[in-house]
Parts: structure tokens; C-alpha cells; sequence
């Protein structure tokens, strides 16, 4: 990415304003001036702008497939995607390269949208193999995906026409992408099911809402009296729809608090094992290759057998590892401890957020788009604050 900003053949107004903020930044945390630093520093900040994107975003496409259907929605932002790769190859300028970033971010609606095929394919007692088969993806995207980019970064110097490789091996991958659930990825959401499913609750939700005062007269009258059949109904619904919302919102803090944690450590580790062991880009690339390495197995063996009735302690266990990681990695100062502190990581990261995930998908049996939206979107605000809080954090122990 710092390749192609330093590419770019005019620096507008908006880049001399982000340099000068992250010099302003940097000062204030106490970060010495380093030009690979400062790069990475630069990208980070960008990935957090791209992050908080989807979190506005994320609940919003994640409700439309609720209505218009998974398969139009992954068309959509596939396709919102690949105009933010154009827009990328095509900039000449920081600010329309930022443009594109804005469009991408707006347009990341994959992963929740999976999510919810997953929800609507299993049934709730198998959402953990489902949830672990989102999971193994991303465990294969961490072998992959560095060694992808640390070879761009490598060969990309050496020739000025390389720049914009990246760009055009991006949109070539989101094409396929696209062509592949216009033709192989079948409709998943029951229309007409969701619409039946979608009147009741928003019936319950908006007398739980609007007449407050009604439920707790139906909760006083019950402890006296039978009710009737329509009264015991709403009562009976809107008790359960208050206990399923204390339950999402308990699992929604844990998953901001890990995802905080976790987009943190994964910021700060360029950062680390470039000043402390001098690693290159082939050599942090092999760090999420040895990640993925020990993540693929534990979430397709592990997490996907594991009932859905133990998945809350197998995500304490993964919980339990993120602290130790951190303290591992911040105090290694040989590259063995740092790959101990690394294999922790890496249980952390095959278990918490397939388990989690796997939990939230089965609380609400409707509008499972607009649950797997705002779940997404509270993982995508712990990325965007993570970074931030971490870096300053590192930066004031030394």
C-alpha cells in the first residue's frame, strides 16, 4: 500500500494533511522517525479508516439481505469492490486513492452476509461447523495472502511499472469472485418466510417499545391471574425477545473487547519484529504463514466438532490465550519466545470468533442478516480503535 501512495504522481492537499497529522501523532506518542515506521504507521492508519467504514456500513447491507436476499447483496458489494480496485489503479492523486478506499470500506459486506448463508443452510445445533468453515478461510488467507503481498512489496521497487500490480491482480481475484456467486452461489434466504418471521417480531418489538407500560401491567396480571391466549403470547414473546437482547449484547462486548485486544497486537507486530529482530517482509510474512499453519487444523478439527453446548467455554479457552500472547510478544527478545507468544495468538484467533459467531447466529432465529451486520460492525470498530490504543500503549514503554 505504501508502495502505491508513494506512486502516485501528485500529492494533494489531502495527503500534506494526513502527513501532517501522523507526524503530529507520532510526536505525541513518543514514536522515533524511521521510514519503514512511518509506512507501516501510514497503513495502519488507512486500515483503520477502512475498518471504520465497514462499521458504519456493516449492520445496513447486513438488514438489506434480510430483504432483497444474500445473493444480491454479494453481488452488490463484489461489485462495489471491484470499482474500488479500478478506482485504485486509476488514481493519480492521494485523494482519489483514498476515494477508493472509502467505496471498498462501504462496500465489505462478505463476511456478515456469509455469516448469515450459514445461519440459513445449517441448522442451530451445526453452526459450529459452519461458523469453523468461515474461519478455516480466513486461516488460508493468512497463508496466502502476506506471502502474496510481501512478494508485491519486494519486486514492486525494482521496477516503477510494477506499481500498480497489485491493483490488477485485485480486481482480476474480485472478477472471479464476482462470477462465482453470479453463477455457483444459489439464493439461501425463504422470502417468503422472512416476511411472516419479519411482521411478528417487528409487531412485538414495537409494543415492547411503544407501550412499555402494557408488558408490565401483562407481568403484574400473570402473577395473579391466567391471561388470555393473545396476552400470555405477547407477554411470553417480549420476555424472551428482552432476554435474547441481554444475551447479544453480553456476546457483542466480549467480541469488542477480544477484537480490540486482538487488532492491537496484530497492528503493533510489524512494528515489533521490525525494530526488535529487523524482519523484512518475506520474514513477517512467514509469521501469519506459520499462524495460518497452526489455525487451519484447530478450526477444522477442533472448533468444527466441538457441540454447539461447549462452544461458549472453547471461547473462554481461545479468550484466556490473547492476554498471555500479548505479554509473550512484548517482552520476547529471541525469535523462539516470539513464535511462543505466536502459536497462542493463533489459538486465539481459530477459536473466539467462530465460537462467538456461532453463539450470536442461534439467539435470533430472524433477520439473521441484520444480526450477522451489526456483529460485523462491532468487530469492525475494535479494528479501527485497536491499532490506535495499541500503538500508543507500546510506544510510551519504551
Amino acid at each position: 500500500m505504501t508502495h502505491t501512495i508513494q506512486s502516485l504522481h501528485t500529492f494533494d492537499g489531502l495527503y500534506d494533511f494526513f502527513v501532517s497529522f501522523l507526524a503530529s501523532f507520532q510526536r505525541f506518542i513518543g514514536v522515533p522517525y524511521n521510514e519503514r515506521y512511518n509506512n507501516v504507521f501510514f497503513g495502519g492508519f488507512l486500515g483503520s479508516l477502512f475498518s471504520a467504514l465497514q462499521f458504519i456500513s456493516s449492520p445496513t447491507l447486513g438488514s438489506l439481505s434480510d430483504v432483497y436476499g444474500r445473493k444480491t447483496m454479494l453481488l452488490l458489494s463484489a461489485a462495489g469492490t471491484l470499482v474500488s480496485h479500478v478506482m485504485w489503479l486509476r488514481a493519480d492523486t492521494f485523494t482519489l486513492f483514498v476515494l477508493a478506499r472509502f467505496v471498498g470500506g462501504l462496500s465489505k459486506a462478505n463476511v456478515n452476509v456469509a455469516t448469515a448463508i450459514i445461519a440459513d443452510v445449517y441448522e442451530p445445533k451445526d453452526h459450529p461447523k459452519g461458523m469453523a468453515l468461515i474461519g478455516a478461510s480466513y486461516s488460508i488467507g493468512f497463508l496466502i495472502g502476506p506471502m502474496i503481498g510481501a512478494y508485491f512489496s519486494v519486486i514492486a521497487p525494482k521496477n516503477a511499472t510494477l506499481f500498480t500490480l497489485p491493483a490488477q491482480f485485485s480486481i482480476v481475484v474480485t472478477f472471479i469472485h464476482f462470477l462465482i456467486i453470479a453463477f455457483c452461489l444459489r439464493e439461501t434466504l425463504d422470502h417468503k418466510q422472512t416476511h411472516e418471521s419479519r411482521i411478528s417480531t417487528s409487531l412485538i418489538f414495537s409494543i415492547q417499545f411503544e407501550y412499555p407500560s402494557l408488558i408490565r401491567s401483562l407481568a403484574s396480571r400473570s402473577q395473579t391471574a391466567p391471561l388470555s391466549s393473545f396476552d400470555h403470547l405477547l407477554y411470553s414473546n417480549s420476555v424472551r425477545l428482552m432476554r435474547r437482547r441481554k444475551r447479544m449484547e453480553s456476546i457483542g462486548w466480549t467480541y469488542f473487547l477480544y477484537l480490540f485486544l486482538y487488532a492491537g497486537l496484530e497492528f503493533t507486530l510489524p512494528f515489533l519484529t521490525h525494530l526488535r529482530f529487523d524482519f523484512g517482509s518475506m520474514q513477517q510474512s512467514k509469521i501469519y504463514l506459520f499462524t495460518g499453519l497452526l489455525m487451519l487444523p484447530i478450526q477444522g478439527g477442533y472448533v468444527r466438532r466441538t457441540p454447539l453446548h461447549k462452544q461458549k467455554r472453547l471461547a473462554e479457552i481461545g479468550l484466556m490465550c490473547i492476554i498471555p500472547a500479548f505479554l509473550i510478544c512484548a517482552i520476547a527478545h529471541s525469535v523462539v519466545v516470539l513464535y511462543i507468544g505466536l502459536a497462542l495468538y493463533a489459538v486465539a484467533s481459530a477459536t473466539v470468533v467462530p465460537t462467538l459467531t456461532s453463539l450470536i447466529s442461534v439467539v435470533h432465529e430472524t433477520d439473521k442478516g441484520a444480526v450477522a451486520g451489526v456483529f460485523r460492525s462491532i468487530g469492525a470498530l475494535a479494528r479501527a480503535l485497536g491499532p490506535i490504543f495499541a500503538s500508543t500503549s507500546e510506544s510510551q514503554l519504551y
